[in-house]
C-alpha cells in the first residue's frame, strides 16, 4: 500500500493532522527538523506506530527531500488504513 503524505517537519505537535482532499495527500506533523533524514525517520515512526507495524515495514519510496512524500506500508490491508483514518474522513 503506497500513502501519498504532505508532512511538516519541525512542529510543534506530533501526529497526523489530517486529509488534504484538495491534494490528495495525508497531513503529517513531526517535531523533527528536516535534517540527515530526521523527519523522515520521524515520519515513518508515526505511522509505523500509527498502523501497528514494525518500523522495517515502512520506507519512504519518492520525496525524500520534499515535503510531499510517497510511504510504502507493507504488511497492513487497505481495511486497516481506512479504519485508522476514518476519523478524518469529509463527506
Amino acid at each position: 500500500m503506497i500513502l501519498a503524505v504532505a508532512v511538516q517537519p519541525a512542529a510543534k505537535r506530533i501526529g497526523i493532522e489530517g486529509i488534504d482532499v484538495w491534494r490528495g495527500r495525508l497531513q503529517i506533523a513531526v517535531r523533527a527538523v528536516p535534517q540527515k533524514g530526521a523527519a523522515n525517520e520521524a515520519v515513518c515512526e508515526l505511522l509505523a506506530e500509527t498502523f501497528g507495524i514494525p518500523l522495517v515495514f515502512v520506507d519512504i519510496i519518492a520525496g525524500h527531500r520534499s515535503r510531499q512524500k510517497s510511504v510504502r506500508l507493507r504488511q497492513v490491508s487497505r481495511s486497516d488504513i481506512e479504519l485508522h483514518l476514518e476519523v478524518f474522513r469529509v463527506e
